[in-house]
């Protein structure tokens, strides 16, 4: 009964947060053009498209967004540059935003686009890794940020961190292909279709099927921005829902505008365009399916802040209105 209540009581919440920022969508057929900059978390490719998608279809002029997107990578910090001004919004996996949370930088959930990471452990098809316990005696590539995650998926399973051996720095696709090391941690949208359009079959144990739920692409921003902007806010996700939706339905055309025109040099059209289409049930994995692109699914960050306290990666008692505020993708979503 008291988990009942519970939820009828936020959904109660986020309905009148929607009702107060109502005024907001509809005053914004007439407003002008608001410039949004966004830091990416890595370099564009087809793992953005979906905005790009928006900027070549005017689909984000058609909302009174005028929006910027700077590049990402190994060497930027896209939470720092949001956190400092220097960016509106940014995007990153959950795990990246809560721990920053838990540090007390002031920034907030307000959408996702993979509702359903593509985080993945791929091992070779003819080498299958099917659990975590087979990991015991095998060689794994794990960066410094997945360790804690991996760690707790072992000590779950029954499985002695000591028994398998981990090798340091960002995961190498071409070192599982060759035989190098058993298990990739990556993304079966990126590093998988890297390999399998180079004709590597693999066998891929996505992670939130293992009982540790993640989203990525996860949309944030500073809390004062969001106080002071929610118009603008509201009418960036509605925008970037519809660019999503789009790019979905036209993947050919979307892997084209990435190869083309907007993407880093060097993007292959084939591996663009199976990543696209292989992306597209994680992005629709939302409490709503395809109609809910950019939706939160609270019940999975609840998932995800206990998981990271059990797993000693954050020791705040964060709640989840701390790390969440879904009310500007409700009202984006109840305005299309």
């Amino acid at each position: 009964m008291g988990t009942k209540f519970a939820m009828n009581r936020r959904n109660f919440i986020r309905s009148a947060s929607v009702a107060i920022l109502a005024p907001a969508i509809i005053d914004s057929a007439s407003a002008a053009p608001a410039d949004v900059s966004f830091q990416l978390s890595w370099i564009k490719s087809a793992q953005y498209g979906g905005y790009f998608s928006g900027i070549e279809h005017g689909i984000f002029k058609q909302n009174d967004i005028s929006p910027t997107f700077n590049s990402g990578g190994p060497n930027i910090d896209p939470i720092a540059n949001v956190a400092s001004g220097q960016y509106d919004l940014g995007d990153r996996p959950v795990g990246s935003i809560l721990i920053a949370r838990d540090k007390g930088i002031p920034v907030k959930i307000i959408g996702t686009v993979f509702a359903k990471s593509p985080f993945c452990i791929m091992s070779l098809a003819a080498k299958p890794i099917r659990s975590i316990k087979d990991l015991e005696g095998k060689t794994i590539a794990v960066p410094t940020s997945t360790r804690p995650v991996v760690l707790y998926l072992l000590k779950s399973a029954g499985v002695d961190p000591a028994s398998v051996k981990f090798l340091p720095g960002s995961p190498d696709p071409a070192a599982l292909a060759s035989g190098q090391i058993d298990a990739l941690p990556g993304y079966s949208t990126n590093q998988g279709v890297m390999l399998q359009t180079r004709g590597v079959e693999l066998f891929m144990l996505n992670v939130q099927d293992l009982g540790v739920p993640e989203t990525t692409g996860t949309i944030y921003a500073r809390e004062d921005y969001l106080a002071k902007n929610p118009d603008k806010v509201i009418r960036f996700l509605r925008a970037a829902s519809q660019a999503w939706r789009f790019a979905l339905d036209h993947p050919e055309d979307t892997a084209k505008l990435m190869v083309d025109k907007y993407g880093a040099s060097g993007l292959d059209y084939t591996a663009q365009l199976a990543e696209v289409k292989a992306s597209k049930p994680f992005i629709e994995a939302g409490p709503h399916g395809e109609a809910g692109i950019l939706e939160l699914d609270m019940s999975v960050y609840e998932r995800i802040i206990d998981i990271y306290h059990q797993a000693g990666i954050i020791g705040s008692k964060m709640k989840l209105d701390d790390l969440c505020d879904p009310k500007f993708v409700d009202a984006a979503l109840k305005s299309q």
